[in-house]
């Protein structure tokens, strides 16, 4: 997702890539059980190449253009809406960049699908009315990313990100902890 030309009129199905650097600063400050993943809204399988420990992956994606790449990634790719799709829920982890007028289904496929759901949002997602009976009851943990990624590779975006992360167990709580995750130089983030 990426709010940089948000005025713009917007192509179905856009393409905003995670940036590497963003899944390593995750991945340092998460400690993030191995066994079955799902990448939900896989796109060319940008999170699933940036993830360095071995995982079994399942990537679920919506543009046919996709196959390719993410066959390469894993056997388990499927070009199918996450929505609908009839794939099981037994993944210990689900992590994605959902597009923003997704992300609030993305969240609630995830916690259905996986003991933990990671989710690559603005961090403006907690500022939200509509959402905000859900974050009061099902609190995330927040990881900051204190740089601004660049999903375009020209520039970065105009508002900060973090990943939100909710774990089955503690699904049903109030509150969670909000963590600044470490800065990414500059070399890094190119």
């Amino acid at each position: 997702m990426s709010s940089t030309n948000r005025g713009r009129a917007r192509v179905a199905y856009d393409d905003y890539p995670t940036p590497a650097w963003c899944v390593r600063r995750l991945v340092e400050a998460v400690d993030l059980p191995g066994g079955r993943w799902v990448e939900p809204c896989a796109g060319r399988g940008s999170i699933i190449n940036a993830v360095e420990h071995r995982v079994d992956w399942t990537a679920i994606e919506i543009r046919p253009e996709c196959r390719e790449p993410l066959e390469l990634l894993t056997p388990q790719a499927y070009i199918e809406d996450f929505r609908r799709t009839s794939l099981g829920t037994d993944y210990d982890v689900c992590i994605t960049n959902p597009p923003y007028n997704l992300a609030m289904e993305a969240v609630l496929w995830g916690t259905r699908a996986a003991r933990i759901t990671v989710m690559l949002l603005r961090l403006n997602f907690l500022g939200s009315a509509k959402r905000a009976d859900f974050m009061t009851h099902v609190a995330p943990d927040v990881y900051v990313l204190p740089n601004r990624p660049s999903f375009t590779g020209k520039g970065t975006d105009s508002i900060e990100y973090a990943w939100f992360v909710w774990q089955r167990e503690t699904l049903l709580r109030r509150r969670g902890k909000i963590q600044v995750l470490a800065a990414t130089p500059r070399s890094e983030r190119m």
